[in-house]
């Protein structure tokens, strides 16, 4: 849940200082599991994001979390550079605890995690592949930089959020007219992007997802305008064995 919210947003303003409010709800299949309220403050050429997101419904009986996501990136000669990614969050009583740093000096970047990786359980993440990552925050701003220069979103991205270390690779799939298939939920023109991740450490040993097999079509983001005028994801949804995790941006906040 965390990896869906934590991946959506945000719009560059064109203003010196823009701050706005959204609220996101995640369904599995016809049910709600989730929300999310993200913050959105931008001065500058520098974006703060802060998330807090919480299980609910039948989810919450058998998963219960709840996390507090405040990352931090900045624009430099024209590219969106990471800065700091802190995750707070609680699952199942258990706290986690997650810290990135990136030094502008470009010596090699902190990181720290509570606990740390169980290597019984997950993979190692090598230090050797942690040269030139970004936070999964400045990955979506960079795809959104592309789109808003009229490019396509083909971007492959090194990405560390403290815990996993992937690349994330994006694909243009079309443009589309969502219609609001759940009540408040956007309606209007987005344009599609698929998304493909690669593991190469901290995810788990034994899992039933294989990566090699994902196709772009799996894992969908959609990216309209609301009515403030900023680009922004509208619309996430992501096929797995277990059913279709969608997550929608509320019409209230649109």
């Amino acid at each position: 849940l965390c990896l869906l919210i934590s991946i959506f947003f945000v719009n560059q303003s064109s203003a010196n200082s823009f701050t706005e409010d959204y609220l996101y709800d995640v369904q599995l299949g016809n049910i709600s599991v989730g929300k999310s309220v993200v913050s959105v403050l931008i001065k500058g050429n520098e974006i703060r994001v802060s998330a807090k997101t919480k299980s609910e419904g039948f989810l919450d009986l058998f998963y219960n979390y709840e996390s507090e996501l405040i990352t931090n990136s900045y624009k430099e000669e024209n590219i969106w550079k990471a800065d700091n990614f802190l995750v707070n969050g609680i699952l199942n009583s258990n706290k986690r605890y997650t810290n990135v740093n990136w030094p502008k000096n470009n010596k090699e970047l902190y990181y720290r995690t509570i606990p740390i990786l169980d290597l019984k359980k997950v993979y190692n993440v090598s230090k050797s592949s942690l040269k030139n990552v970004i936070d999964p925050i400045t990955a979506i701003l960079k795809v959104i930089e592309n789109i808003k220069k009229e490019s396509p979103c083909d971007i492959k991205l090194r990405i560390f959020d403290g815990r996993r270390r992937y690349d994330l690779l994006t694909k243009h799939l079309g443009k589309t007219f969502l219609k609001n298939d759940r009540p408040k939920s956007f309606s209007g023109n987005a344009i599609i992007c698929g998304i493909k991740i690669i593991p190469l450490g901290g995810h788990r040993r034994n899992s039933k997802w294989q990566p090699e097999e994902d196709q772009f079509s799996d894992f969908k983001m959609f990216f309209g305008r609301t009515t403030s005028g900023a680009l922004f994801p509208v619309r996430v949804s992501l096929e797995r064995w277990f059913g279709i995790v969608t997550v929608r941006l509320l019409k209230s906040n649109l």
